[in-house]
């Protein structure tokens, strides 16, 4: 048989969520909003930060920002975990330091330190006894640790440190010093050659750090190469990386979401639409990674957020003409699911995932059909399923067949059946994309044809169908046989011999749409606003009973 193959192009970044049921009050949207940048295993042990004007450091009491340190130069700063760092041709990179081979080693720096006198009730208080402090052969810096402090040194070391204060001590015999050991939770401030300017410990204080303004400036703040609106702030949590939070108006936060989801140049009324749904989406999971310090992340877990670099200005009026705009159902904000392409039909929302939602009913899309990815193929080799499913603990043995068993009222399949010599699993809903990999099987909705296919003509159809021919029964000039598993059997079409084998060895997948289906459909909505459909429509449409208040 031959195979076709067809490909695809995605031109959409894709939405999956967790399923998350409606919120309360429709008129409670926060203010502002904490978006993770990197946290987990994308969390980093250094980290550059830059604002053209220079950097505040503070904190947030309500609505009021209290300024505590200020960083004029105009350079990039280090916010460094406090840990093992070596300088390798300017670039401070974390290192596994060994005392026993690294002791002398004058190109690292640790988290050992050595605290000059008592603490003090204000910074002001610290900053004036550094500058009576005699030359002590290292620049001694601020902590905020449990109130204010004067320490001195990054010694990888106790010995190095011991080393250090003898000396002091031996040039200025009544200070008072004593040597910090290292902390989980304290971050450095440092310049680009190494020096700290500033260190502090997470557990205190929230500090935050925001641009200085200006005239001419519209307040970004550069990190991790990006730009963003609003302040930055670093944590450590469970003896992590630093993990990076951008706080911002959720307004602007929109600004930074819309163009990751859709084009900049659709039509307004379809980025309306988009708008309010990555509106309600930030409303109803505003508390989701409250467990990592922050609201929402910025990754295809919640909504793709690219800060300031990827704002278009269509996006951005979109988000301003629609601003304080929510869908409701019964007077609770929903969970605006959506996706790229519905294929001509989206689903219910218990046939993806577990429950049903009232406002998540399948409906006529013929919007979708003719646009990106309406259709798609997508072929996996035997071995590579069975390859699949192993690194899944999910071992069946040798494949034999893929079979749906379970379609929903909407086309898509809600159980498929992968059967192997020594077991056989049965995927349902949406596992079945995450199990076969959420870009391979674009939808649920498809078909599967295979290199072993053949069209069978009985006594009890009409019309031919498909079937493989693995234990079925054929006539041949021998009798009446039974196919065995990998056998090749040579087939006459009446013209000319086929030779085709009983177990496949291809699978093809052919399906409709990308996405979970549920909700608004992306390139539907462009199409309906490019007919002259308003954004309520279109969202009414593809939301069930809802309304835009």
């Amino acid at each position: 048989m031959k195979l076709f193959h067809r490909i695809i192009i995605a031109v959409v970044l894709l939405i999956f969520m967790l399923p998350i049921g409606a919120a309360g009050d429709s008129t409670i949207i926060p203010d502002q909003v904490k978006i993770g940048i990197r946290y987990g295993t994308t969390s980093t042990p250094v980290i550059g930060i830059y604002s053209k004007n220079g950097l505040e450091l503070g904190y947030f009491v309500g609505n009021d920002y209290k300024v505590i340190n200020s960083f004029t130069q105009n350079s990039e700063l280090l916010i460094r975990k406090d840990g093992f760092f070596m300088n390798l041709n300017g670039n401070f990179i974390e290192y596994q330091f060994d005392e026993q081979k690294d002791i002398d080693n004058s190109n690292l720096q640790g988290p050992i330190h050595i605290q000059i006198g008592d603490s003090f009730q204000t910074i002001e208080e610290a900053e004036n006894y550094v500058s009576t402090l005699p030359a002590l052969g290292e620049s001694p810096y601020v902590v905020s640790e449990d109130g204010w402090k004067v320490w001195i040194g990054l010694y990888t070391c106790q010995a190095n440190a011991e080393k250090a204060l003898n000396r002091m001590k031996t040039s200025v015999p009544d200070l008072k010093l004593n040597i910090i050991s290292q902390n989980k939770k304290r971050i450095q401030v440092v310049d680009t050659t190494g020096k700290v300017l500033f260190m502090y410990n997470t557990d205190n204080t929230n500090y935050q750090f925001k641009p200085m303004l200006s005239k001419d400036s519209l307040g970004l703040i550069r990190v991790d190469g990006k730009n963003f609106r609003g302040s930055i702030f670093f944590n450590r949590y469970d003896d992590s990386d630093l993990t990076v939070i951008n706080q911002l108006n959720i307004e602007e936060y929109l600004y930074g979401v819309l163009p990751k989801e859709v084009s900049g140049s659709w039509p307004l009324e379809a980025q309306k639409a988009q708008a309010v749904a990555a509106r309600n989406f930030a409303v109803v999971n505003i508390n989701g990674h409250s467990k990592n310090g922050f609201d929402l992340c910025s990754t295809t877990h919640c909504q793709v957020y690219g800060g300031y670099d990827v704002e278009h200005p269509n996006s951005t009026k979109a988000v301003d003409l629609t601003k304080g705009k929510l869908l409701t159902y019964n007077g609770k904000v929903i969970t605006a699911f959506y996706h790229s392409n519905s294929g001509g039909k989206t689903e219910d929302s218990e046939n993806v995932w577990s429950f049903p939602l009232e406002y998540i009913r399948g409906v006529e899309d013929p919007y979708s059909i003719g646009q990106p990815n309406d259709n798609w193929t997508y072929v996996y080799t035997k071995q590579e399923i069975e390859v699949v499913l192993s690194s899944k603990d999910m071992s069946i043995g040798s494949l034999n067949s893929i079979t749906p068993i379970e379609y929903s009222t909407n086309g898509r399949i809600i159980k498929l059946e992968v059967n192997g010599i020594t077991d056989k699993k049965i995927l349902e809903k949406d596992k079945i994309r995450n199990i076969l990999g959420y870009n391979n099987i674009k939808s649920t909705w498809f078909q599967v044809e295979t290199d072993s296919d053949v069209a069978v003509l009985s006594a009890n159809n009409q019309s031919p169908t498909k079937t493989t021919l693995s234990s079925k029964f054929f006539i041949t000039g021998d009798g009446i046989k039974k196919v065995k598993d990998n056998q090749n059997i040579n087939i006459y079409s009446g013209k000319s011999y086929s030779v085709i084998s009983s177990t496949p060895t291809k699978y093809v997948f052919i399906g409709k749409g990308w996405g979970h289906g549920l909700g608004m459909s992306q390139w539907g909505a462009k199409t309906m606003a490019e007919q002259g459909f308003t954004y309520e429509q279109i969202l009414t449409h593809y939301y069930s009973g809802t309304k835009v208040e």
